[in-house]
């Protein structure tokens, strides 16, 4: 069973998550706010959810600063920014305070749900349009993206190429041509190789370079 908590001053986005999440067999919702306000008056009698999705335009206590109490109280909860900012500075900034995954509005809820999946797999929920600003922020510095990963083989520095580009599992076999399994025993390996758990942490600690 995955729980998860939302952070989200748009009442018709925030009901119709919980629309969706109540449909689901596996997922349970455990809070749902307007406010960081609200999250610190209800966090420490809440079990860590799975899951924290949080907006970052809230009224208050910005969800940016959000990201840096939930992180202080829940160390494991995998927390998905959802906001119309797509400005790189932010999006870097929200991953270095611990987002594990960054979504931009305007998106369907019902996508949002069955990408859980992704986070359940150890992935980062990551748009498109997200991973190429990342990507071309990374390589501006192009010898200490090289430094950080001298360690991996050269294969495993193609999948990530592939990673950072927002490519799926999928999508990183067929531009490889090598099969899905073996991209996650490599993507395994970098995580392990880097000290990393998530494909977030590996653009932060990249971008930190």
């Amino acid at each position: 069973m995955i729980s998860f908590g939302i952070i989200e001053d748009d009442r018709s986005l925030r009901r119709n998550i919980e629309e969706c999440i109540t449909m689901q067999t596996d997922v349970v919702l455990s809070f749902s706010l307007h406010s960081v306000e609200g999250f610190l008056e209800i966090v420490s009698i809440t079990e860590e959810p799975y899951i924290v999705f949080i907006d970052l335009g809230l009224p208050g206590i910005s969800g940016l600063e959000g990201i840096t109490y939930i992180r202080k109280h829940w160390l494991d909860a995998h927390i998905v920014v959802i906001t119309g900012n797509d400005d790189e500075n932010i999006i870097f900034d929200c991953i270095q305070r611990g987002a594990n995954g960054y979504l931009l509005k305007p998106f369907k809820v019902q996508d949002l749900i069955d990408n859980i999946d992704i986070i359940r797999n150890g992935g980062s929920l990551i748009t498109p349009q997200v991973a190429s600003k990342l990507f071309n922020k990374i390589y501006r510095p192009q010898e200490s993206f090289i430094d950080i990963t001298e360690s991996l083989t050269a294969r495993e520095k193609d999948v990530v190429d592939e990673m950072l580009k927002g490519l799926t599992y999928k999508e990183i076999s067929y531009a490889l041509g090598i099969s899905a399994t073996t991209v996650n025993d490599h993507i395994k390996n970098v995580y392990t190789k880097l000290g990393v758990r998530s494909k977030s942490e590996l653009l932060a600690k990249v971008l930190k370079k």
